[in-house]
Parts: C-alpha cells; sequence; structure tokens
C-alpha cells in the first residue's frame, strides 16, 4: 500500500544496517587514531530497545519543530487571512504557473546555499506549497520546487552556517591556514549548474492532478458550466474573510529575519563577535546590582547561537502576537494551534525514525562505519575514497556538523589544499545524499507531509542526482588541479 511506502522504506533501510552491522568488522577512531577490533559489534535485541530511547534523547528537537511549523499554520489558518493570502497569491500567478514554479524553486535552492538553516526555511515549505497546488500542480512537483530545492542548494552550499560554519570551525583546528573562502567560486559555480539543471527539470512539470478550473458538460445540454476542483492542500483550510493581509504578512517577515539572524552561526562563518557583546552586555547588565534584563529574558542564547527549541518559542510567540492582532480568542488560538499540529504529527513522527540508523551508530561503543571509511580514506589522499566515505557517513550520520566531525580524524594529515577538497565533497555529498536517502530528516518529512511514495521521489529525481553525482566528481578533479 502506497500509505505506507516510507514506512516500509524506513524499516528495510534499518534491517540492512542492523545486518550489515553484524557482518563488518567494528571499529572506532581516537585521541588521533583508529584501532580495527577485527570483530563485529552487532545491534542485539537490546539495542532494538535502546535505539527508540535514543531517538527521542537525541533527535526529538526535529519532531517539536515541525510540529510547532503545523500549530503556527494552524493559527494562521483561525485568521482566516492566509487562506486569503495564499488565494491571492494565486490568483496573480495564475496563468503564470510555471514561471512561478521556477521562480520558487530558484529562491529556495540559492536562500539554502547562502543561508542555509533548513530547519528555518523548511517554515516557508506549507506556504509555497499551498500556492503550487492551488495552481493546480501535483503534490510531487510542489515537493520538487519546495522541499527538494532546499536539499538542491545544499549540494552547492556557498555560505550556509550549518555546512560551512561548521567545516571552518572543523577543518581550521587541523589546520590554521585553512579559510571556509577556499574554493568558494568552485562551490558557487556547482550551485549555478546544479539549480539551472533542476529547475530545467521541474519546467516540465505539468498541471495535471489539480486543476483549478474544469468544464463539463451536463448531459442532454447544450450549456456548459464551470465547477471547481476541491484541492488537498495541507494546513490550509478555504476561508472568507474582509482583514487586511498586511500584518500578517509584516509579522511573517520580521519573524523569518529575527529566526536567520538568531540561528545563523556568525562566529562559525565569519569574525563577527558583535552578537556575543551585546549577549554579555545584557547578562551582565545590572541596576543596584540587580541583574535586571538577565532576568527578564532568562537563559537565551546568543543570537547567532539559537536552536531548534528557541525556533519553537519564536513560533509560538509570533502565533500569539498573529492571533492578537487579528482580534482572535486565546482558546480559538489554542485550538487553531493543536489542530496545525495534528496536521504535522505524521511528517514529525517519520522525521524521529529517520534518525533511527544515526541512533543506531549511537548505541554502539565500536561500530562498523569507522571500519568503512578508514578503508576508503586509507593513507594518502584519494577523491574516490572521499567520496566513498562522504557518502557513508551523510547516510549513517544524517545532522552534518556530526557526520563530519566523527570522522574527520581520517584526513588529519593532509595538506591543506587537500583538506579543501575533502571539505568540498563532504559538502556535496552530504546534500546529494540528502536529496535521495531515507535517512535525510527533512526529505523524509516532506515526503510525508505532502504524502507522497518514497519510491515516486525516486522515480522523479534518480537521473539527476546520477547527472550531479558525475558533476560533482568532475568538479573535484578540477579542485584538485587548482589547490
Amino acid at each position: 500500500m502506497k500509505k505506507y511506502d516510507l514506512l516500509k522504506v524506513l524499516g528495510i533501510t534499518f534491517a540492512i544496517i542492523v545486518l550489515i552491522s553484524w557482518v563488518v568488522p567494528a571499529g572506532i577512531y581516537s585521541n588521533g587514531s583508529f584501532t580495527s577490533l577485527d570483530a563485529t559489534n552487532p545491534i542485539g535485541l537490546f539495542d532494538l530497545v535502546n535505539i527508540p530511547l535514543l531517538v527521542f534523547n537525541n533527535f526529538t528537537e526535529f519532531g517539536l519543530l515541525l510540529l510547532a511549523i503545523g500549530g503556527f499554520y494552524g493559527v494562521l489558518n483561525v485568521t482566516g487571512v492566509y487562506p486569503k493570502l495564499v488565494d491571492n497569491v494565486a490568483d496573480r500567478w495564475n496563468k503564470k504557473e510555471k514561471k512561478f514554479l521556477i521562480i520558487t524553486t530558484v529562491v529556495l535552492s540559492l536562500l539554502s546555499s547562502v543561508i542555509g538553516l533548513i530547519n528555518v526555511l523548511f517554515i516557508l515549505v506549507p506556504f509555497f506549497a499551498a500556492i503550487l497546488l492551488k495552481l493546480g500542480y501535483k503534490k510531487i512537483h510542489a515537493f520538487a520546487a519546495t522541499v527538494g530545492a532546499l536539499l538542491v542548494g545544499q549540494i552547492g552550499t556557498i555560505l550556509g552556517s550549518d555546512i560551512w560554519g561548521y567545516v571552518n570551525v572543523i577543518f581550521s583546528s587541523i589546520d590554521e591556514n585553512f579559510s571556509m573562502f577556499t574554493l568558494i567560486l568552485i562551490r558557487a559555480v556547482l550551485w549555478v549548474i546544479t539549480t539551472v539543471l533542476y529547475a530545467l527539470i521541474i519546467s516540465k512539470a505539468l498541471r495535471l492532478e489539480n486543476v483549478k478550473e474544469v468544464k463539463s458538460t451536463k448531459k442532454n445540454s447544450k450549456t456548459e458550466t464551470k465547477e471547481e476542483v476541491k484541492v488537498d492542500i495541507p494546513l490550509y483550510k478555504k476561508s472568507e474573510t474582509k482583514k487586511d493581509t498586511f500584518p500578517l504578512v509584516i509579522i511573517f517577515i520580521i519573524m523569518f529575519v529575527i529566526l536567520i539572524v538568531g540561528t545563523y552561526k556568525w562566529d562559525y562563518t565569519f569574525p563577527i563577535e558583535a552578537f556575543a557583546t551585546i549577549h554579555e552586555q545584557i547578562v551582565e547588565f545590572e541596576i543596584n546590582g540587580y541583574p535586571l534584563l538577565n532576568n527578564i529574558f532568562g537563559n537565551i542564547s546568543q543570537l547567532g547561537q539559537w536552536t531548534n527549541y528557541t525556533i519553537i518559542f519564536v513560533l509560538i510567540i509570533a502565533s500569539l502576537i498573529i492571533s492578537w492582532l487579528y482580534s482572535i480568542r486565546f482558546n480559538e488560538t489554542l485550538d487553531g494551534f493543536v489542530k496545525g499540529a495534528k496536521e504535522m504529527l505524521a511528517p514529525a513522527i517519520y522525521a524521529l525514525l529517520s534518525c533511527a540508523v544515526f541512533a543506531a551508530m549511537l548505541s554502539l561503543s565500536t561500530n562498523f562505519v569507522y571500519v568503512i571509511v578508514e578503508q576508503f580514506a586509507g593513507e594518502e589522499f584519494s577523491l574516490m575514497g572521499t567520496l566513498a566515505s562522504s557518502i557513508v557517513t551523510s547516510f549513517t550520520y544524517n545532522v552534518f556538523p556530526q557526520s563530519i566531525n566523527s570522522f574527520i580524524g581520517f584526513f588529519s594529515d593532509l595538506a591543506v589544499g587537500e583538506l579543501s577538497v575533502v571539505a568540498f565533497i563532504f559538502q556535496t555529498m552530504f546534500g546529494l545524499i540528502s536529496l535521495i536517502a531515507p535517512t535525510s530528516i527533512f526529505l523524509v518529512a516532506g515526503l510525508a507531509y505532502l504524502e507522497i511514495p518514497y519510491r515516486d521521489w525516486m522515480k522523479y529525481i534518480w537521473k539527476f542526482a546520477l547527472v550531479v553525482l558525475g558533476i560533482i566528481i568532475v568538479v573535484s578533479f578540477i579542485a584538485i588541479a587548482l589547490i
């Protein structure tokens, strides 16, 4: 059944990882050296009980974030102005659907490449997906132009702080001459190539599934009437209101900018210490020895260090402000938030399940991934070995900082030029794997959100993924020639 397609894929993926753990020897990298146990450390029955606990202990924030996004849109629906805004935008782009599809794809890909922060950018997905569905596109096309575009942007990350910010911190600790701006032109060129290619594929999308209006001729009648086809749009509830959409747009933009500023890791990417200084002044500000501002704001992180939990808090505050501006009663606001969160419950659960493989690695004191990476990495730099290593780590460790930080020790003896290529390959392959792997958190969440079978997405994207893999290999050879 297609309904359980994604669940089956996740189950099969986990079963394969369990099987590998029984076959491939385990190892560990610690204190600058790799040790192979020459014996397996399989995932056993107790681990199967422990892994769900590790999932909830380490990855609950992703599920709660998705629930908060759903709750936020639930409140927007209560106001009545959000459906009005979606309808207005869809009407404005009527007859220009393909242009809107391409613009959405390019803009979201660019934001992902320059800013990163897919956890923040995912907030835009329900809005743009709703418009695309109103314009008559299939759900898979709406998914490709939103979630897919965000993941494509990761392949050609230019300045994304949750990718190159961590790369800068980790690699500069190995070699102080490493710079995150190394190969930045090549990364920008890669983004252009992959996004243009992806946009060309997206542009072939046809409005076949949901058509805004269709003509129907009644039997024994010469007259034709038009009837509207109902479109199943998640987190969108059709309503009529005369309220102005302007306040909603302004609050949404302010909220989004605040989240970007607060979540982007400025001190990881640029030598900006202003936010740390401001935070320190707030914490230390006292009136007659009383820490007034610190007590008012509490233990909030400085701008640039916000987590998913802070994003959730901001979404809740924005929901309350919007409901206040539109004179929505608290009970109605709460009811709307709960209904929206319920709609996002399945994506939240699937997002957690996508982390089961990572949790399985955490459950083992030693695991087979280190052995595989050691075999691929070798003693000297190898392009294909680095590609293979990055594929394995990106698949099993589906959060980039952990993916690269856990295995960078295998490459610590390389020259700074070779380190730059290693960083480039790890970044590009993490983006590519995130576009296709059932361990990709936001890919799985997006598929569940729009109820798209995983196999349908693979049929849609596999040719593009293979072409991009070839492009990455060619560009990597060019990068090696330039260092």
